[in-house]
């Protein structure tokens, strides 16, 4: 189910089956109350999360971005630049994730040229759309500012 889950994410579709069962062995469950933060804005990056089932809302400086369900991610971009946590992610609804830690991740991303790419361009997307709705702007250097 976890390979599955993995493949579905546009992140990991073109790892090699080595790698996504690598990943797939790395993953930690946790079950996710409506209310609980899953990560929030301005923390160190340490994990990724893959959302099993469930909803959750992302939010930067109190305003909404977004809803994420099943067959997405969250935490790409905190690890891909090194900097804190550019969103805050909330369970709307009670949730299923699956914990990536920070350096199975990096070693299967960064470890796969296409992957890389693509990981790369997810993250700039949201960062893009994120200014736009009107977040904070952060820069490689973990700074904040306005738009």
């Amino acid at each position: 189910m976890e390979i599955a889950l993995l493949r579905a994410i546009p992140l990991f579709a073109e790892l090699p089956v080595p790698a996504i069962e690598g990943l797939a062995a790395a993953l930690t469950p946790a079950d996710v109350p409506a209310g609980t933060v899953l990560m929030k804005q301005g923390d160190p990056g340490d994990a990724y999360f893959v959302i099993a089932a469930g909803l959750f809302d992302v939010t930067q400086g109190g305003r909404f971005l977004r809803t994420c369900g099943r067959g997405e991610g969250a935490g790409e971009i905190a690890l891909l630049r090194a900097i804190p946590r550019t969103a805050t992610v909330t369970a709307r609804t009670d949730a299923t994730v699956y914990r990536l830690g920070r350096e199975p991740f990096l070693t299967a991303v960064l470890g796969h040229a296409a992957t890389q790419r693509q990981a790369e361009g997810r993250a700039d997307a949201l960062l893009a759309a994120d200014a736009a709705a009107g977040g904070a702007v952060v820069d490689g250097t973990g700074a904040k500012g306005p738009q």
